[in-house]
């Protein structure tokens, strides 16, 4: 490391590391507008399109990133006082306004509410359930304390940094969701955004998985990056306060299907009319 890189380096408070969900790839510089609420200094953007932030002061800050395709990101980042800076990975999950890339797999959904008005901010959880989806299976039990690396055998596809997946026992028991922060220098180790919360057998089917929102005019675009089953079932569930939707859809691979108006209905009817 020459003095350069040992200056940039102490320097950087955080690098912040967006990538688009449906490509796996960074998006071009035009398409995204980086800040942290906290300054109005401008990132430098670098050759992998990742953008550093020098001299941030305090011990945290708001990363910001806009967009007139991707749905807005507002997240808390913790930042570092020594020669290693943060990395952190940013999953770009698109709006209605994106347009899909050739042969995309996915879903665009308009949620509403009882009465059919559009519903905005709706969460929505989706997952791909069929053993042909399959993106890989770890390699080796996982600890009960937790450890933010697994080592996954190969599958139908690859996951890579920015893609959320589930994770489901052979049996089809119990899940827990998960996020790729970065690869290893070993391929087949991935880094996670934080270790699971429960023990996990050899063998656990890692199952390609996606959460976003519905935007202003209740509009949610689910996407699936890599190949898919001609026919994929996937599992879904939407909540709004007190208002849900639990389904199973059918995604076709190489094809964004645009469903019906989806009308979520009230956990506790008597509690929701109040």
């Amino acid at each position: 490391m020459d003095r350069a890189e040992r200056t940039f380096s102490t320097r950087c408070s955080f690098v912040a590391k967006p990538i688009d969900i449906w490509t796996g790839k960074a998006p071009g510089a035009s398409s995204i507008r980086v800040s942290i609420a906290e300054s109005a200094a401008k990132p430098i953007r670098t050759s992998d399109g990742s953008y550093a932030f020098m001299d941030v002061e305090g011990a945290e800050c708001t990363l910001i990133i806009a967009s007139s395709v991707y749905s807005e990101i507002r997240q808390s980042v913790a930042l570092a006082r020594d020669a290693n800076p943060p990395v952190v990975t940013v999953a770009l999950l698109p709006n209605s306004a994106y347009a899909p890339p050739p042969g995309a797999s996915g879903f665009i959904a308009e949620v509403r509410d009882e009465a059919g008005r559009p519903l905005a901010g709706a969460r929505l959880s989706a997952y791909a359930d069929d053993e042909a989806a399959v993106r890989g299976r770890l390699a080796e039990e996982t600890g009960s304390a937790g450890e933010p690396r697994i080592r996954v055998s190969s599958g139908n596809g690859k996951l890579r940094p920015g893609d959320g997946f589930v994770l489901r026992e052979r049996d089809g028991g119990t899940l827990e969701w998960g996020f790729v922060a970065d690869l290893d220098d070993d391929p087949s180790v991935l880094k996670l955004d934080r270790p699971f919360a429960n023990k996990w057998g050899r063998g656990a089917r890692l199952l390609p998985a996606v959460r976003t929102a519905s935007d202003g005019k209740g509009v949610a675009v689910i996407p699936f990056r890599g190949l898919l089953p001609a026919a994929c079932p996937v599992r879904v569930r939407i909540e709004c306060g007190e208002l849900t939707y639990e389904g199973n859809w059918e995604a076709t691979c190489g094809s964004v299907v645009r469903l019906l108006p989806i009308k979520l209905n009230a956990k506790n009817p008597s509690k929701a009319k109040k």
